[in-house]
């Protein structure tokens, strides 16, 4: 930044200087913000390809899905049907909904009640946690309870993944975790202001987790 030139500066020199110097912040931050946008996806898609290969012949322990957007659910039914002998457990499900309301707002092909017959034993919601850092605790808690799980696949979508990342690995690091997402229409102004906000709940969170004390119980209870 442009610093003091003169022992003694007129009021001009100084309040020029200071607006150069803003102008020039205000530029490094919006360029910042411009590249983590781009950096967010490409991520969530390195992440997505990573997972693919490590899961082509086996399959994980558990699969957590984080509600809150278009996608997740539907990409979570399609997993369990994928993955039959795995654990599925949705975090973040409105109360008024059950594994039924769900599959019917889905509009599955599959009958409601073929797919509760054939896959409803290894699915389970959560019906506590009510942000990010709420479906990460809960999800260790469900961990915590399926004592050999070590392998767990993450799902949600694509903008999501690198705040979910810093999350789990502040959380605990006991697990393998990787993640799965659904991808992002970037052509589309919604998921482009989608983006755009996730950039600022990254920074929001990023600064929470600094101060998070990892000697603190994980646990959601309302």
């Amino acid at each position: 930044m442009f610093s003091k030139k003169y022992v003694f500066e007129t009021k001009y020199t100084r309040t020029r200087r200071t607006i150069i110097n803003l102008i020039l912040m205000s530029g490094f931050f919006l360029f910042s913000l411009f590249l983590l946008c781009i950096y967010i996806p490409r991520y969530a898609k390195n992440n997505k390809e990573k997972t693919e290969l490590t899961f082509y012949q086996k399959a994980p322990d558990v699969i957590a899905v984080f509600t809150g957007d278009k996608g997740r659910v539907d990409y979570a039914f399609k997993m369990a049907e994928k993955y039959p002998s795995v654990k599925i457990f949705i975090t973040g499900v409105y109360a008024k909904n059950n594994l039924t309301t769900l599959l019917k707002k889905q509009g599955k092909d599959i009958s409601v009640d073929e797919f509760l017959t054939q896959e409803s034993h290894h699915i389970e919601l959560d019906y506590l946690a009510r942000n990010t850092v709420e479906n990460g605790i809960a999800t260790i808690n469900y961990l915590k309870r399926m004592q050999k799980a070590k392998n767990i696949i993450i799902v949600s979508s694509d903008y999501h993944i690198l705040r979910i990342s810093l999350i789990m690995n502040t959380l605990t690091s006991d697990y393998n975790f990787y993640y799965d997402s659904i991808n992002g229409n970037y052509s589309q102004w919604r998921d482009v202001k989608i983006l755009f906000k996730e950039v600022f709940k990254l920074l929001k969170t990023s600064t929470f987790l600094f101060f998070w004390d990892k000697e603190t119980p994980t646990s959601v209870t309302h």
